[in-house]
């Protein structure tokens, strides 16, 4: 057991299943089991499935069913105490999703304990539509008693102490809950201005401003881009992102098939390919081409 643990949550999908396999290659590979579980809350119709297919003694796989909201169940395991309890052994929480890959330099990070650790998202990105998003979600936090630092393009995944993700998560779900009953009287709207499909990333961005400012905050470290850029020491994490760039790994072109299979001889410095690397690379390749 160790002091920390990543947290993700398995849904009842082959893809999510696969895709968890991502996540998992990169931490034995660079030995981050040895400072990090990872604590998989997961769908009980796969839970057999994924034992089979993924097992170390780091690995924690816990039956979840999935959230009334299904687009909660990425942090909604917060919710139920039992899972709290078995978090709660845990100095530092590191909140993610299965389509994604950690770095090498994950390993030897050493987070602060009074700052929580976000990646950048696009959500409001755009200038006009994202402006009016951003000035939304500040009426809406006013409205709901919260503080709101005007931090904003903040990415799904976060890192902090037990304490602030156990409080941070509850309170993302209590909001993305009330959004999805009130926030879109006139329909699910479209991206990128006011769109349901963001909930939880409106959710998300509502709590962290209130439970942190620009100085108990460092943003971009994880998340990062799966694109040709070089992967540097500030970047301990990669998310799939969806673009449609030839230079990004692309989920769900690889999922259709239309990715070229590449093998190396070496483990790549560049994100995207790095990305494919590890998604076309079995586990003991891996481990022999990094020696």
């Amino acid at each position: 057991m160790s002091k920390n643990a990543i947290v993700v949550y398995i849904n009842d999908s082959e893809r999510t299943v696969l895709e968890f396999g991502w996540l998992y290659k990169t931490w034995l590979l660079w030995s981050i089991n040895e400072s990090w579980d990872i604590v998989a809350f997961t769908n009980p119709s796969v839970v057999e499935d994924v034992k089979s297919k993924y097992s170390h003694e780091n690995l924690k796989v816990i039956e979840m069913l999935p959230a009334d909201n299904p687009v909660t169940n990425s942090y909604a395991m917060f919710e139920d105490e039992n899972n709290v309890d078995i978090l709660r052994e845990y100095e530092f929480l590191f909140r993610t999703t299965c389509d994604s890959f950690l770095t090498r330099y994950f390993a030897d990070f050493k987070p602060w304990k009074d700052k929580v650790y976000v990646g950048i998202g696009l959500h409001a990105a755009s200038t006009h539509p994202g402006d009016l998003v951003r000035e939304k979600l500040s009426i809406l936090s006013d409205t709901f008693g919260l503080k709101w630092h005007g931090i904003s393009h903040i990415g799904s995944s976060v890192l902090a102490n037990f304490e602030i993700m156990v409080h941070l998560s509850k309170l993302q779900t209590s909001i993305a809950k009330w959004l999805l009953e009130n926030g879109f009287p006139n329909g699910n709207g479209s991206y990128p201005s006011w769109f349901k499909g963001e909930v939880s990333q409106y959710a998300h961005e509502i709590a962290i401003n209130n439970i942190t400012g620009p100085l108990g905050l460092h943003q971009g470290s994880i998340d990062s881009w799966c694109g040709n850029n070089e992967i540097t020491s500030l970047d301990l994490h990669i998310k799939s992102w969806p673009q449609s760039n030839q230079g990004f790994f692309n989920k769900a072109k690889y999922h259709a098939g239309e990715l070229p299979k590449i093998k190396f001889s070496k483990v790549p410095k560049q994100a995207g390919d790095y990305c494919m690397f590890i998604v076309d690379t079995d586990l003991k390749n891996m481990l022999d081409i990094n020696k």
